[in-house]
């Protein structure tokens, strides 16, 4: 096969793995808000996407040459270089959103396909100019300057509009529907919906028509010489849809805007992102074709084809591309943790925000300032201003209507809508004028600035959502610097020839299969915790049976892990205490959530069952103590097998293989009696606790005398005695937990 022939065989597969790949990460840039609120099922609200989607692709063939001359100059490349250049941007495209996908970050497809291309094409520049022997002055001449820095100032430029117009809009939107919003939705909800579907319709629909061939040029122009007029007619209609709609049906209008807000979200994002998955392959498929015309050898000609011909995508490859992300969305488990990210930084309960964020000095001191700022405010603001703003709100009745729970929306219908017609306002605006404005960007922060405006922010979850926000914005500064340095490295080594080209392919393809199969490792770690955490929430079982059968699974799966522990002490088996490690780590991370939603749980007791709620809580609690004396035992035991240590005496074995036998009875005893109907039997348990103790403190004594005797090395008696006093912990708390219930049911 021919070199170049392959390479363009390699693009267009590249091309399908780039859509796939940045889909799942851009989804939750329209889905995130019909997700949080609800409005419908996630099958429907994937549907709706879908059709958007597909009808967004035959709207974008006008926006093809950002990544045919928007950032380099392809004029002053031959056909052969601008292929590599091509390809080094589609592997680092791939590479870069594959890393975030796993991560669970959102990041924006236009800024890496904008600095791949920028990276790609400067080191390609220079080898060339290096290679013609021209000086290193002439190097910026292969680069399109004033777009790229254009294109650049626009899109983080858009940050801080999106932001501050997410504030202000939802502001003066939530001041009139209040978050009680039933009561006016009869007055309000109609002209709000109409009003909403026509700036939909006109940005999407209109708008988008410069760049479509479905329609006619003639019906184009008339469209627009009585545009009034038709904007006129559509808010007419449709407000009047909505009306009847409401009140024959009973059908919340709101929901009508959410979810055209999703469709057109859906496809001003196909309209302005198809560009950066599938513009590259395009452009190098073009210029394949004109290479394969010219008669002109690879290395000799220079693409002025690229310079001056427009890039017409055919409607067949737009059809395809739109069916491979409508796919992607139903299918991708990336694409639903990227938008699990988003929706736990905007939820309206405090209690619902993601802790997987950890608090640090920056959003601290960012809150802190936040706080004084308020404080300065509230003493400049008058007292009658902050009265009406107060009652706008009514926080007293958000605090009512706010549902918490996995199952609840993570915010309403009103800041939903907000999200998504100001965001598609944005984002088609952008489509129309050309200009590569970051769906994700623009999406994020409307998303940010709305919830701020909603006061989601509170004392309890402030610090761990900015520390979120930063770390996803951090994320968006690094995607430059990722793009533009693995995209030069990965030209630098095509521009080397056939070989090292073929080895970084390899290379590329052994990556991605690790990385998907590391990624489907996790995503059944995380069924596994949210399996557990069901129990909590199976609605034929009250609170307190939920908990204690919570409590049991614990204890068991606490006890599985000790006797690994022991069981990899006595047969020196590193992997094995590694492994029982690492899932103890889990365990421990898991027990935050699981306090928490014990905490949400006991909100359904009533006042009488103050006692039920005292034992949940504590009984959480002790089991956490548990786990961090298994994990102590697991790391010093991992610690002291791989860095080599003297084995443990043949005697010191013996005793281990009796210690765990008593330890695996007693956990077995007290898991059989805490599912006894009656509870517990604190005296049978109390004999068996005793007799465990009397063991673990005899051999705990004679390790003493040995250590005396013997002169044994610090790590093997510190390792040996840890064992007795972790194991000795373990069973007290045990027990501890056992005589809770006990004498609660009892």
């Amino acid at each position: 096969m021919d070199y170049m022939l392959f390479i363009v065989a390699v693009l267009l597969v590249l091309a399908v793995a780039d859509l796939i790949v940045g889909v799942s990460n851009d989804a939750v840039n329209f889905l995130n808000s019909a997700i949080g609120s609800k409005v419908t099922t996630y099958k429907n609200i994937i549907l709706i996407a879908s059709v958007g989607i597909l009808a967004g692709c035959f709207f974008s063939s006008g926006m093809m040459e950002i990544a045919r001359k928007g950032i380099f100059q392809p004029q002053h490349f031959t056909f052969d270089k601008v292929m590599w250049i091509f390809l080094a941007v589609m592997l680092a495209d791939i590479v870069l959103f594959d890393i975030f996908n796993s991560l669970g970050l959102p990041t924006s497809t236009t800024v890496s396909i904008v600095f791949e291309l920028l990276g790609a094409a400067m080191i390609v520049g220079f080898l060339f100019a290096a290679e013609k022997g021209e000086s290193i002055n002439e190097v910026m001449k292969y680069i399109n300057v004033d777009s790229t820095f254009s294109i650049i100032s626009g899109i983080f430029l858009s940050i801080l509009i999106a932001f501050t117009a997410g504030v202000a809009v939802q502001f003066f939107i939530r001041s009139a529907f209040t978050f009680q919003y039933e009561s006016r939705l009869k007055n309000l909800g109609a002209p709000f919906s109409g009003i909403g579907i026509t700036v939909i319709v006109y940005f999407l629909l209109i708008k988008g028509l410069k760049g479509t061939t479905l329609m006619e040029a003639a019906w184009v122009v008339n469209i627009y010489d009585n545009i009034v007029v038709v904007l006129l007619g559509i808010l007419l209609l449709t407000t009047i849809v909505c009306f009847w709609l409401q009140r024959q049906f009973q059908l919340n209008p709101l929901k009508i805007v959410v979810l055209a807000g999703t469709f057109s979200l859906a496809m001003a994002f196909a309209g302005n992102d198809l560009v950066n998955f599938i513009g590259v392959p395009i452009a190098g498929l073009l210029a394949y074709e004109n290479w394969l015309g010219s008669g002109v050898a690879a290395d000799a000609l220079y693409q002025d084809f690229l310079a001056t011909s427009d890039v017409i995508v055919p409607n067949y490859m737009l059809l395809i591309a739109g069916l491979i992300m409508a796919l992607t969305i139903w299918l991708s488990a990336k694409a639903k943790k990227v938008t699990e990210t988003e929706i736990s930084l905007v939820r309206q309960d405090e209690e619902g925000s993601d802790d997987r964020f950890k608090p640090n000095t920056v959003s601290r001191r960012v809150v802190k300032t936040a706080m004084l700022l308020g404080n300065l405010f509230n003493v400049l603001i008058p007292r009658n201003v902050k009265r009406r703003y107060n009652l706008s709100f009514e926080k007293d009745k958000l605090r009512k209507a706010t549902q918490v729970g996995d199952d609840a929306p993570a915010f309403d219908l009103v800041r939903a809508g907000t999200n998504l017609v100001l965001a598609s306002i944005l984002i088609a605006w952008a489509t129309s004028q050309k200009l590569p404005l970051s769906t994700t960007y623009v999406t994020f922060m409307v998303a940010m600035g709305t919830s701020l405006a909603d006061k989601a922010w509170g004392r309890e979850s402030a610090v761990y959502r900015v520390t979120g926000v930063l770390s996803v914005i951090g994320g968006w500064f690094i995607t430059a610097l990722i793009a533009f340095s693995v995209a030069a490295l990965f030209a630098f080594l095509i521009y080397q020839g056939i070989a090292v080209t073929a080895l970084l392919l390899g290379i590329f393809l052994v990556y991605i299969i690790i990385s998907n199969v590391k990624f489907a490792n996790k995503v059944q770690q995380s069924k596994t915790e949210r399996s557990r955490l069901s129990l909590l929430e199976e609605s034929d079982l009250d609170v307190y049976i939920r908990s204690k059968n919570m409590l049991v699974t614990m204890i068991i799966e606490i006890s599985g892990h000790y006797s690994t522990i022991l069981n990899g002490i006595r047969n020196g088996d590193a992997f094995a205490l590694k492994k029982t490690d690492k899932e103890l780590m889990d365990l421990i991370k898991y027990t935050y959530k699981l306090k928490r939603n014990s905490l949400r749980a006991i909100r359904q007791l009533g006042a009488a069952d103050r006692r039920s709620a005292e034992v949940i809580v504590h009984g959480t609690d002790l089991i956490q103590d548990m786990l961090q004396s298994a994990k102590f035992l697991s790391a010093e035991s991992l610690q002291y097998l791989e860095n080599l240590h003297a084995p443990l005496a043949s005697g010191f074995i013996i005793t281990l293989e009796e210690l765990g036998v008593k330890m695996d009875k007693f956990f077995r005893l007290a898991t059989n009696e805490l599912n006894e109907e009656d509870g517990p039997d604190v005296h049978v348990l109390r004999q068996s606790r005793n007799e465990i103790r009397e063991f673990i403190n005899l051999n705990f004594g004679n390790e003493l005398d040995i250590i005396r005797r013997k002169n044994i090395g610090s790590k093997q008696a510190l390792l040996q005695t840890s064992i007795f006093l972790q194991s000795r912990d373990i069973q007290a708390v045990l027990f501890r937990v056992c005589k809770i219930y006990g004498k609660f049911e009892n």
